[in-house]
């Protein structure tokens, strides 16, 4: 079985795809508008085949069709003879976990890769205690918020093991579900995150080049929880070298709005308004837990698993950081900062 991420309402290979997922209860910034409130289920959608700008998909998030649902179905469908496949899931609150470790990662996500076929995807998303093991189960009480998911088919298994090896030094991620491949070795990153990863070296944040299955190139900037400082001013900006805008969770003391390196900003989103779009949805950043960031400039976008928030100092976590100027546009578009 060649792994990939599948795209959305067709489940046809595709190189990556991006999705948002709207807070529930949001309604039309348009007075007078005739758009019923949201449900939550539904999500903005584009793809590395996409021809324009992000849109509506017609589709729900946690129904088939969806490309979360299309993609995960290669592991559902996985069968007890596929020796060759395995997987780590992890998440900072564990599905149906009455307690979870805080020392561990602000992260959450899945690594699946095909030893035999030299296939692998990374998906990285913002959704707490999401069971994704046995199908899409969205747990209830996080419909009222944004989400982001960015799904990556990976050059090869080679390209899933240094991530897992950034992860295994940098993210610290708190797995619950894995899967070992027959033949993979003991002293594989792969294998190493199955059994859980105790962080105790300062090391500094890394920034990992790797490419997907079709040549995008992609940047994973992440940092581990003995670092204590600013994800977002401290590491990403500096390292883009751009102004950033940020949209994340913020419930806590932020940070200082100047990057490290002294000459670039950070920018915290108050509103996200699709109606660009064509989309009649607009919410403030209370009904967002999505993690994503834009430049101003040179058309980055980064979707993350960690919050600019001054407790997230503490916490292991990372980036994952491209260009797409149709992305970009798109979700420039409908950041509102003032």
């Amino acid at each position: 079985m060649n792994l990939s991420a599948l795209n959305d309402q067709h489940g046809k290979p595709v190189d990556w795809w991006f999705a948002y997922k709207l807070p529930s209860g949001i309604r039309s910034p348009k007075k007078g508008s005739t758009t019923k409130p949201s449900t939550g289920y539904e999500y903005l959608y584009l793809d590395a085949d996409s021809k324009g700008q992000a849109a509506l998909s017609p589709g729900e998030y946690d129904k088939p069709g969806s490309a979360l649902f299309e993609t995960l179905g290669q592991l559902y469908s996985t069968g007890p003879d596929a020796r060759s496949v395995g997987w780590i899931f992890y998440n900072d609150e564990i599905p149906g976990a009455k307690t979870n470790n805080d020392e561990k990662g602000h992260t959450k996500g899945l690594v699946v890769y095909n030893l035999e076929t030299d296939t692998a995807v990374w998906l990285s998303h913002s959704t707490p205690r999401y069971a994704l093991t046995t199908g899409p189960d969205f747990p209830k009480d996080e419909h009222e918020y944004g989400q982001t998911y960015l799904c990556v088919t990976l050059k090869d298994v080679a390209t899933a093991r240094a991530i897992a090896q950034q992860m295994c030094h940098q993210h610290e991620p708190q797995t619950y579900d894995c899967r070992v491949a027959q033949g993979l070795a003991q002293d594989d990153p792969l294998f190493t995150l199955t059994v859980g990863v105790n962080v105790s070296d300062p090391a500094p944040p890394s920034d990992i080049p790797f490419e997907s299955k079709g040549g995008t190139k992609f940047r994973s900037i992440a940092k581990n929880r003995h670092w204590n400082d600013d994800f977002w001013n401290d590491l990403i900006g500096p390292k883009l070298g751009v102004n950033m805008d940020v949209e994340t969770w913020r419930r806590g003391v932020l940070a200082s709005t100047r990057d490290d390196d002294g000459t670039h900003d950070v920018a915290d989103v108050l509103h996200v308004d699709l109606t660009p779009l064509g989309v009649d949805y607009a919410w403030p950043y209370t009904k967002d837990h999505a993690k994503l960031a834009i430049s101003e400039t040179g058309d980055w976008v980064c979707v993350a698993d960690i919050n600019r928030d001054k407790s997230q100092e503490k916490r292991g976590g990372g980036a994952i950081c491209f260009q797409h100027p149709n992305l970009w546009k798109s979700i420039r578009s409908s950041l509102v900062l003032k």
